[in-house]
């Protein structure tokens, strides 16, 4: 028998069997439910009565799981095999879409150049004030981030993130979150309130940092539960949905992978319509707050970011194989100092980005060879017409893309 929402059960079979399935759901082998309880939401108000948040442990949740933990494991496996230095340039990447994508869920205008240039300050250790220097150091942290202990670790994650993106008028003005009334509107109707007074929203927090801790639910649902919760308490004014996503990258880049963990607000993003709908459908009074579709739908998007990011170390790693091939040459036998160079710039332009400028500096640090050795090697290469100088001031290359496909695009008779 199909597993179906309670809501769409009710209109289908009726008020006694809706009851029954209620029932079944709330107390049997698979049901597993939480200490969170959430208010109903209808027509732009909240009900009063409170509803326990369960879900059940379907064959579908159980099979996204475990999907999920295979995938990850394929993930370090490919990560794994690729050369040392370009795991963090490719990391790099991943960080900046994910910044990206998190902004654009917000309606935040930013570029990858302007993400770029932050993330590069941070690798510098310079301490210029940028927009988004908060929101990137968490991601290039994102496994380093310690499991939430107390109430004090929120507004902490939300002073790192976002705080400085935050207008005045939006800034917390309680102790630690907010203390005025604040709602979501999609333009035409209300779609959530959140939790009201501040006192509220500390005693929701406490009972969100116990949750965490409870074992008796697995890893992924726990995370995915906890996710929904703090959007549902919506702390601050502005800045929760950055901040919940954090939170839940957190915990996965701990238990998965950090892989697998910044690449959540990329897929959400991707399917904006389907996120905002599983958040939207837990307080309908008539689901009862089920979380069992609202946790499929998010080990969907889970398992669709992690297919993504392994089909794109697949297809790289295959170009690889073709560049080692090609380095192996005896064209290369007698120019082993100019192969080894260019051999590092075409993997990192195959992984990190086609159009990657390399400075004079950053191949001096790449190969561990003084200025004078660098350019001699790279006048050779450009007048070979493997490399072309895109900038005089600082000096800069690129891989030309005649070079580039020569050996990786394959002739088809």
């Amino acid at each position: 028998m199909k597993y179906e929402r309670l809501s769409k059960l009710f209109y289908k079979k009726g008020n006694e069997y809706y009851k029954n399935e209620l029932d079944k759901r709330t107390s049997s082998y698979g049901s597993y439910l939480t200490s969170l309880t959430v208010k109903g939401f209808r027509r732009g108000q909240t009900l009063s009565e409170p509803n326990q948040l369960f879900y059940v442990n379907t064959h579908q949740l159980m099979s996204l799981n475990n999907k999920i933990l295979l995938n990850s494991s394929r993930i370090s496996s490919l990560i794994s095999k690729l050369p040392s230095f370009v795991i963090e340039p490719y990391f790099h990447k991943l960080i900046v879409n994910e910044a990206q994508s998190n902004n654009e869920i917000e309606g935040i205008r930013s570029t990858k150049k302007e993400l770029k240039e932050v993330l590069s300050d941070l690798m510098r250790s310079e301490k210029k004030q940028k927009r988004f220097k908060g929101l990137m150091k968490t991601y290039l942290f994102i496994d380093q981030i310690k499991p939430f202990t107390e109430i004090s670790d929120f507004r902490r994650l939300y002073d790192d993130l976002v705080s400085d993106e935050i207008d005045k008028e939006n800034a917390p003005d309680g102790e630690l979150f907010r203390k005025g009334y604040v709602e979501i509107n999609d333009g035409t109707q209300t779609t959530h309130i959140g939790i009201s007074s501040e006192v509220k929203i500390i005693e929701s927090l406490n009972a969100l940092v116990n949750f965490l801790d409870d074992e008796r639910h697995s890893e992924l649902y726990r995370y995915m539960v906890a996710h929904y919760y703090y959007e549902y308490i919506h702390p601050f004014y502005d800045g929760n949905g950055r901040t919940g996503r954090l939170l839940v990258c957190s915990y996965l880049s701990r238990y998965l992978e950090r892989y697998s963990a910044i690449t959540f607000s990329y897929t959400v993003n991707r399917n904006k319509s389907k996120y905002y709908k599983a958040l939207e459908e837990i307080p309908s009074p008539l689901n009862k707050g089920e979380m069992t579709f609202y946790l499929i739908d998010m080990l969907e998007l889970l398992s669709a970011g992690q297919e993504g990011i392994i089909e794109d170390l697949e297809v790289n790693l295959s170009k690889i194989e073709r560049i080692k091939e090609y380095f192996k040459s005896d064209n290369w036998s007698e120019q082993i100092e100019e192969a080894n160079l260019l051999r590092i710039m075409t993997y990192l332009s195959v992984f990190v980005n086609d159009e990657a400028n390399f400075s004079v500096i950053k191949l001096m640090e790449l190969t561990d060879k003084s200025r004078y050795k660098v350019n001699k090697i790279m006048s050779k290469l450009e007048d070979d017409a493997q490399v072309k100088l895109t900038s005089q001031r600082p000096k800069k290359y690129k891989v030309t893309d005649e070079f580039l496909e020569s050996i990786l695009v394959v002739e088809v008779d």
